[in-house]
């Protein structure tokens, strides 16, 4: 088996390595229904702080980025506010899965995805990029290029 392809740090220091994307089938809730729905979470490196979740459905897909700390801590306790909350089921013969709520107003999105498989997929990104490191991955020249010469977001310029 080979060893994961590297990137080179851009801050200079030891590479990463790259963390594959995990596929699987969670379970679209609603009302006492679940559904297959293909789920893909992915972590990029160079955007340490972002999980990108892709849910698979009729005619394409929804993504959502949140934040691997926030999943990370799902896995263990409630928490999240707003259009994202997560929490750990541990009753009605789902132990050992996430539901994941999605949406603000009107009816929000429910699905369940195995969390010790997660929490292992999770283990992989922060073995890619500790947690408390992560600033060390951005090139932050380049962000700041994104905002422009001299100015700072909301201010006027000279």
């Amino acid at each position: 088996m080979s060893e994961p392809r590297r990137r080179d740090d851009r801050a200079g220091g030891t590479a990463a390595p790259l963390v594959g994307p995990w596929r699987t089938t969670g379970r679209r809730v609603y009302a006492d229904l679940e559904f297959p729905i293909e789920v893909t979470f992915s972590y990029d490196p160079d955007d340490p702080w972002a999980v990108l979740v892709s849910f698979g459905q009729v005619g394409g897909t929804v993504d959502w980025t949140l934040s691997r700390e926030l999943l990370h801590a799902g896995t263990r306790t409630p928490c999240g506010e707003g259009d994202v909350q997560l929490w750990p089921l541990r009753v009605g013969g789902r132990k050992g899965r996430l539901r994941i709520r999605l949406g603000g107003t009107g009816v929000p999105v429910l699905v369940d995805v195995d969390r010790t498989a997660l929490r292992s997929w999770l283990s992989a990104t922060l073995h890619a990029v500790p947690s408390g490191t992560e600033a060390t991955r951005i090139d932050w020249a380049a962000e700041a290029a994104h905002i422009g010469p001299g100015v700072a977001p909301g201010l006027p310029e000279d």
